[in-house]
């Protein structure tokens, strides 16, 4: 038993020296080779059982005590790689779509360049009919990914295939000639999912697990107007997401109330989380480098190209949320982590009821 010991513990030191964790990134690669994300012990289920046994002097089992002794450390002080498990279902939904989502036009061909965007759509009882508040992404043909803080009582559809609000049908003069768009879907919800951690206390200036899912109570079509985008679903993804300079957000001003008729696209510059004062780990620091008026819509995607299996497609690396800290840099506002979440996202959108 010595000898075994022995071996597994040099096994590990040898893949410790090995493994050289991203400086600016959460994501990290276990002893055996699989994605994680660097977490505190008690946030790490499968260490903290482990932590709970040592306390108790409970005896661990040969798996505990294997892991136990190849746990890496991250750079960050007091956490670990804790591996981080899809769900097989949810992640086969996902990668029914890799050949598709993403996809993009050129930006002068505005109408398909971003065919994964969602309104969400609310009745208002003081003007008796239904306000477009909050946006979202399309991921699959039954779900749209949003910001918790969307989800309210009153929400009754998600929109989506629109491109200029206020326009019914949408045309654009092309050249020489005029072009007019399918309407726009307007898509029922079956159900809401909100992270089961989310929490928003204004008093106290925090927002945590701002993450949401909204399954469509029909499957949507695909087409040049719709479609859905990419998600950080690969270990190589996951690190880029959390290491890229720049993010593009894409909405219509909603917050603003313009009727905003053309989408707009300020970039974001992604900085490391001490810029913001961030202590939450799933949250990003981003900077808009164009104009601190416009943050996009709540709900909506921060995302940026990428070249994944032999294709350019764009992954959605964060969320937009209201940011209700004041800060003296008014360029400066918070996102959600969209890789930090991807069990959750997986594990929710194979749920059968």
């Amino acid at each position: 038993m010595l000898g075994l010991r022995f071996s597994i513990l040099a096994i590990c030191l040898v893949l410790s020296l090995q493994w050289i964790g991203p400086v600016d990134s959460k994501i990290c690669q276990t002893h055996d080779n699989k994605t994680g994300t660097c977490q505190r012990v008690r946030d790490c289920p499968a260490l903290k059982s482990i932590s709970d046994k040592l306390i108790n002097k409970i005896p661990l089992t040969n798996k505990e005590e294997i892991l136990r002794n190849c746990v890496l450390p991250c750079e960050k002080q007091y956490t670990l790689c804790c591996e981080e498990s899809l769900n097989p279902d949810g992640l086969k939904l996902l990668k029914e779509n890799e050949s598709i989502c993403g996809s993009f036009g050129e930006p002068k061909d505005r109408t398909k360049y971003r065919p994964w965007t969602a309104l969400l759509e609310y009745y208002d009882d003081l003007q008796h009919g239904r306000r477009f508040y909050c946006g979202g992404t399309l991921i699959t043909s039954k779900f749209v990914l949003t910001a918790a803080q969307c989800i309210k009582d009153n929400l009754v559809s998600v929109r989506l295939g629109e491109f200029a609000l206020g326009k019914t049908p949408d045309c654009l003069l092309l050249g020489n000639h005029t072009r007019c768009l399918d309407r726009p879907v307007d898509v029922p919800i079956e159900k809401v999912f909100v992270h089961e951690g989310f929490e928003e206390n204004i008093k106290n200036v925090r927002v945590s697990n701002n993450i949401a899912l909204i399954r469509l109570k029909d499957p949507v079509q695909f087409n040049d107007l719709i479609g859905p985008i990419c998600l950080p679903v690969s270990p190589d993804l996951q690190l880029e997401s959390q290491t890229v300079k720049s993010l593009d957000v894409f909405g219509w001003d909603l917050m603003m109330q313009l009727n905003g008729y053309i989408p707009r696209w300020p970039l974001y510059e992604l900085l490391e989380s001490t810029a913001c004062n961030i202590q939450d780990e799933k949250k990003i620091c981003i900077r808009n480098s164009e104009s601190y008026r416009y943050r996009g819509d709540v709900g909506g995607a921060l995302v940026y190209p990428s070249q994944y299996n032999g294709r350019q497609l764009l992954v959605q690396a964060g969320i937009v949320s209201v940011d209700i800290v004041e800060r003296s840099d008014r360029s400066l506002t918070e996102g959600t982590d969209v890789s930090d979440f991807m069990g959750w996202i997986t594990e929710t959108i194979a749920k059968k009821d």
